[in-house]
């Protein structure tokens, strides 16, 4: 009989586990079959240490009405997504990016320029939601455990070294934690954003509306969206997506749903001024 080490034999059994099931660890319904090794706690963990790094990097708007204003539009979609028994943080960064990104864990940044840049409330939304998906559906821990291995990720998390975690991780975020989505993570992401927005009560076409925007905005200025563009999949795609996604709601729904709100107008108003 062969005797293993005891880390060796848990490594062994957990990724067995893992390969003979569905992501477990992953949330009910959505993201299946992707794997996991990350438990919820670590990654929520995991995701307030790379906001202190990435605040370390940016710099944030502190105007609290806007910070208010874009929190409390967050947290109204974060309640209607898969993943709402974490808590989401919602920040806004100075900067002229029309971009926005989400960290493990609920931590969610929107760059200034995609606010001055999107025409309508649910157009925000649609972004925030996007975002969201990204987090309920833990894209970020999955692709750590796809780029980094099982054999890696089970031996630290069993290890007595954990912090090596977060470096590995940090070196997968890159900078500003911005993590290179695989083309199958964005479109789950669009279609639970589509189904946030929904779940809300807001317009949904607001999401294929922003995307028009971009393509419109690219054909003008390419260089403002190069980093959009390099991090994320073709527009054209990702917009007949999310028609077929729509095509799910009754159209009189959509119709009846939220398209701006006065708290929208104010702010776009502040935001010019700053």
């Amino acid at each position: 009989m062969v005797y293993l080490k005891k880390s060796a034999l848990l490594s062994f059994v957990l990724t067995i586990g893992l390969l003979s099931t569905s992501c477990g660890m992953s949330v009910k319904g959505i993201n299946k079959f992707q794997p996991n090794v990350i438990p919820l706690s670590q990654e929520i963990d995991l995701g307030r240490k790379f906001s202190k790094e990435v605040e370390k990097e940016v710099k944030l708007m502190r105007l609290r009405v806007l910070n208010d204003y874009i929190d409390s539009l967050g947290q109204s979609l974060a309640k209607n997504s898969d993943l709402n028994t974490i808590p989401y943080h919602f920040k806004v960064i100075n900067g002229k990016q029309i971009n926005a990104f989400a960290l493990p864990g609920g931590y969610i940044y929107v760059y200034r320029g995609l606010i001055e840049a999107v025409d309508s409330e649910s157009e925000l939304a649609g972004v925030l939601a996007h975002e969201i998906g990204h987090v309920a559906a833990r894209h970020g821990t999955e692709q750590m455990t796809r780029q980094l291995g099982f054999s890696i990720l089970a031996s630290i998390l069993l290890g007595n070294n954990p912090s090596q975690l977060e470096i590995l991780a940090a070196r997968l975020f890159g900078t500003a934690g911005l993590l290179a989505y695989s083309r199958s993570n964005e479109a789950e992401a669009d279609r639970l954003g589509v189904r946030y927005l929904y779940k809300t009560g807001y317009n949904p076409e607001g999401m294929g509306e922003f995307f028009e925007r971009l393509q419109a905005l690219h054909k003008d200025k390419p260089n403002i969206l190069e980093k959009f563009f390099a991090t994320h999949p073709p527009l054209s795609n990702r917009l007949e997506a999310v028609k077929a996604e729509m095509a799910k709601i009754p159209p009189e729904e959509i119709k009846e749903s939220i398209k701006n709100s006065p708290e929208f107008s104010m702010v776009k108003v502040l935001f010019n001024k700053e």
